[in-house]
């Protein structure tokens, strides 16, 4: 049986710090806890919940200042709930939009 990874065209980066998720819709923007990364999306966990098909930016800043962050637009795709005793909360899953 082929696993998730393997059917995977980009490999996704476990990571973790410090993001910015911004609703396209009315501008307000959160921190994040991001969790990972790859060229085609994104997960992270916030403390509101948001419906699957919206559309948000995620910044992720530069460890190093010399580099620019990531900025990327795309659209939830998931909205899941976090135990609490994982420290609650919302994993979203964000599929980035495609450049062309």
């Amino acid at each position: 049986m082929i696993g998730e990874e393997d059917r995977r065209n980009h490999r996704r980066m476990q990571v973790q710090g410090e993001a910015r998720m911004t609703w396209c819709s009315s501008g307000e923007s959160v921190a994040v806890r991001l969790e990972d990364l790859s060229a085609t999306g994104c997960a992270f966990v916030v403390q509101r919940e948001t419906d699957p098909g919206v559309d948000v930016s995620v910044v992720v800043p530069s460890p190093d200042g010399r580099l620019a962050g990531l900025e990327r637009h795309g659209r939830v795709v998931r909205c899941d709930a976090v135990d609490p005793a994982d420290g609650g909360g919302w994993r979203v899953a964000v599929a980035f939009d495609t450049e062309g």
